[in-house]
């Protein structure tokens, strides 16, 4: 009985951060609906400019080069501490600007991916400069699982 109840719960768990973002479920600190819009911060060939930052209501999002080639996020000039597995070359992606947060997904290459095959990251920050939750989808995955694709 007790399986049964622990299974009939994960059943009715709520959707992943990609998936809140894709139907709109997400309300980012209650700011309603996002202002979405697309950015590039680096492109595996010259056809595209990189867009350069990001101006959204919580303040200016600047990519700068870290350790390894990955880029690190600054927001007003002061670092974003990223989580371990969301460290990686930030290729492009959208920001989803709430009122009090924004959301970035992004493709981005992990040591672990190939350029061919970059992971979907999706990150949260407050307006105090601090990752709220984050979602990442390896490059490696076969399928796409309980995520939804945000990034063409």
């Amino acid at each position: 009985m007790v399986g049964l109840l622990a299974f009939a719960a994960s059943t009715e768990a709520a959707p992943s951060l990609s998936c809140q973002l894709q139907s709109g479920q997400f309300k980012g600190g209650g700011g309603g609906k996002p202002r979405v819009s697309a950015f590039i911060w680096a492109t595996g060939h010259g056809s595209t400019t990189p867009t350069g930052p990001i101006r959204t209501r919580i303040g200016r999002i600047d990519p700068v080069e870290g350790r390894d080639y990955k880029r690190a996020i600054k927001l007003d000039g002061k670092p974003v501490l990223l989580p371990p597995d969301a460290q990686s070359v930030i290729g492009f992606g959208k920001v989803y600007d709430f009122k009090d947060a924004i959301a970035l997904a992004y493709l981005g290459e992990r040591e672990e991916d190939s350029s061919a095959r970059p992971s979907q990251i999706v990150i949260v920050i407050n307006k105090a400069g601090s990752v709220i939750d984050s979602e990442v989808l390896p490059g490696t995955a076969t399928n796409p699982g309980n995520h939804c694709l945000l990034i063409d």
